[in-house]
């Protein structure tokens, strides 16, 4: 081993094992990336484009499963499963009932807002350092309910907030009609206004310039598949499909949903699942939308970006070969017109994307017990985009021995065991 300029093998060219990649070349490691698609152009590309710091509570909570019915007997629903998934996701759906007891609430919120602490000082600084600054707004986020009962449903998640010290307000509706003329509430409509909240006009292009900045600083690229990964105490192999045998000191598991097919071969598995997310892009939209929106009661995220207007959300079960149903992405339009009505665009681009979501929707962080070599950064679900910097200094931090801001305990893949 090389301790003076480890070799560290990335696997994943998201925003995570890009930031990873950059943080481990800016302190002088040599790294190598790896991955079948091009930086930023898997789940990075897609996502609503929002750093959501104060987005601390986990998604399942008390009484969270109880709606998963109604959801799932909902066309339009947040949630949808196709049912010959249903045997593959049934142990993961048992967990994420498990941690949405009161107790395991309080116990990731904790977590996830330590580990949040440093996102914005992150952004700027990776941002800054790689030319992408003119791709963030810092806006804020405007939440929209339909009434006073959606409010109150969604109350656990203020009072989380409160006690995380993260701000936010009513607004009034001359308040709103000032910040978005666009939005139209009805007669009984809602707005709340998160200040914290950061959005990208474009997630795909800032994942890549932190890639190209990392390859221009030395670090290496291969656009291959990585079939097999070895760890002992002596380094780390992995073997590609172009025919490539690459040794390391460290390798960083930035894998999404593929996760499970390497990490078996190290003796670990988690219970990590996809939970695929859809937008539509809106070119040239008919409505004038300057914050990102979210319509909680249908888990909708409106951002605006460069190349439009993107509407992004649900939440799919299915296999991660499965072809993507982009009946999704048109639902997302339909729900629009609650509080936008007449919303459309000159051109509407669908995707859909795969979210590697844990049960806690923490992600997993840290070195596998037994195999300190191998680093996990991975499973950060909705919060890839958020968390994505910080878990590329968090991992810089382990390969060159220094303390991480946070206690990595709650985000160890030994937490499921």
């Amino acid at each position: 081993m090389n301790s003076a300029q480890p070799h560290c093998i990335v696997i994943g060219a998201g925003i995570v094992g890009a930031s990873s990649a950059w943080h481990l070349r800016r302190r002088g490691a040599e790294v190598t990336v790896i991955d079948s698609v091009l930086p930023g152009q898997s789940t990075s590309y897609g996502n609503a484009g929002c750093i959501s710091v104060s987005s601390v509570a986990p998604f399942s909570h008390p009484g969270a499963i109880r709606k998963v019915p109604g959801w799932l007997a909902d066309p339009l629903g947040p949630m949808r499963l196709r049912w010959s998934h249903l045997p593959r996701v049934a142990p993961w759906l048992w967990k994420f009932w498990r941690a949405g007891t009161a107790v395991r609430v309080d116990e990731i919120a904790t977590a996830q807002s330590r580990l949040m602490k440093t996102v914005l000082a992150d952004y700027d600084h990776i941002l800054r350092e790689t030319g992408a600054e003119d791709l963030r707004q810092s806006k804020g986020l405007i939440q929209l309910y339909g009434n006073e009962e959606e409010l109150a449903a969604d109350a656990w998640h203020f009072e989380i907030r409160d006690r995380f010290g993260y701000p936010w307000q009513r607004l009034t509706r001359d308040e709103l009609k000032h910040m978005e003329p666009a939005v139209d509430l009805g007669h009984d409509g809602i707005a709340v206004y998160d200040p914290v909240w950061q959005h990208l006009l474009s997630p795909a292009d800032v994942a890549r310039k932190i890639a190209e900045k990392a390859f221009a600083e030395g670090a290496r690229w291969r656009n291959e598949q990585v079939l097999r990964v070895e760890a002992d105490d002596a380094g780390v192999r992995v073997n590609t499909s172009g025919g490539q045998s690459i040794a390391g000191d460290y390798l960083v598991m930035a894998t999404g949903v593929w996760t499970n097919t390497l990490l078996k071969q190290l003796g670990h598995s988690i219970p990590i699942t996809a939970k695929r997310g859809y937008h539509s892009m809106l070119e040239e939209p008919s409505l004038e939308i300057s914050h990102p929106l979210m319509q909680v009661k249908e888990y909708v995220v409106i951002t605006p970006m460069r190349d439009g207007l993107r509407v992004a959300g649900t939440a799919e079960f299915a296999g991660i070969d499965a072809p993507p149903d982009y009946r999704r992405a048109d639902a997302l339009l339909q729900h629009t017109q609650r509080f936008l009505p007449g919303l459309s665009g000159k051109r509407i681009n669908r995707w859909m994307g795969q979210r590697p979501m844990m049960p806690d929707s923490m992600p997993v962080l840290g070195a596998i017990p037994g195999k300190p070599r191998v680093l996990c950064a991975f499973g950060h679900g909705h919060y890839g985009l958020t968390q994505g910097p910080t878990t590329g200094r968090i991992t810089a931090d382990l390969v060159f021995g220094q303390e991480p801001h946070v206690d990595l305990a709650p985000f160890s893949i030994t937490r499921f065991s």
